[in-house]
């Protein structure tokens, strides 16, 4: 590409809060969008990933969307977190649900839910930043 920009998809996947069970869409992950590579899925699990997620989705006009992915919580543990706030009880479920979200998005199907192009140097430090890799 010319501009040295590459064209990202966010994806959501809709299910219920773990919390009280009210109807919501997790977002929780970006893939290029014109032939992807295995295994550069990169969750919404890390800083930087959420803060482009949340920029993408706020430039697509989901701002409801992007303030539901929240800082990493005072109390997380681990290498990972949650960014998904449930938009009826503000709870934040810990990485372990965003974990169970993303297996089950991609074995039933998930939701595109906007595309933007970033900065090649962006991915590649999105990709950098990742705990895990599904091989997807």
């Amino acid at each position: 590409m010319g501009d040295g920009k590459l064209f990202i998809e966010v994806w959501g996947y809709d299910c219920r809060c773990s919390s009280c069970s009210s109807a919501m869409t997790w977002v929780f992950g970006l893939r290029p969008w014109h032939r992807p590579k295995v295994g550069e899925l990169v969750t919404c699990d890390q800083p930087n990933a959420v803060d482009t997620a949340r920029v993408i989705l706020d430039q697509a006009g989901l701002a409801d969307l992007a303030a539901q992915l929240r800082p990493r919580p005072p109390r997380a543990r681990g290498a990972s977190f949650n960014p998904n706030a449930c938009p009826s009880c503000q709870h934040q479920a810990d990485w372990h649900d965003l974990d169970g979200v993303t297996i089950n998005a991609l074995h039933e199907g998930w939701t595109t839910l906007a595309r933007a192009r970033i900065p090649i140097p962006r991915w590649r430090a999105l990709l950098d930043e990742r705990r895990g890799v599904y091989a997807f």
